[in-house]
């Protein structure tokens, strides 16, 4: 980033709020854009190309939500443990 000098944190958060206001505008713009140039030259008609579109997401969520069922499968098996480690270490620390 940048060397700049903030006279107030009141400044440097308002500072950092708008560089994030512009970072999601221009990706939001440039998904647009890109979207929209891409729906200009794809080789197919409209029809098929929503449909490949459509099929496309619809096997990310599948993936996205097997994916996510692993995780909260093994964290629900790793909780026990992480709760006996940190119970080991809380007793560590606490005895002289």
């Amino acid at each position: 980033m940048t060397n700049r000098i903030y006279y107030s944190e009141a400044a440097e958060k308002a500072m950092k709020r708008q560089r994030l206001v512009d970072a999601l505008l221009f990706t939001g713009l440039g998904i647009g854009l890109g979207s929209a140039v891409a729906l200009l030259l794809a080789p197919n008609k409209g029809e098929a190309t929503r449909e490949l579109i459509a099929n496309a997401l619809e096997e990310g969520f599948k993936r996205g939500r097997e994916t996510t069922d692993e995780a909260l499968s093994q964290l629900e098996q790793e909780v026990p443990n992480l709760r006996e480690r940190v119970n080991e270490l809380v007793s560590k620390v606490a005895r002289p």
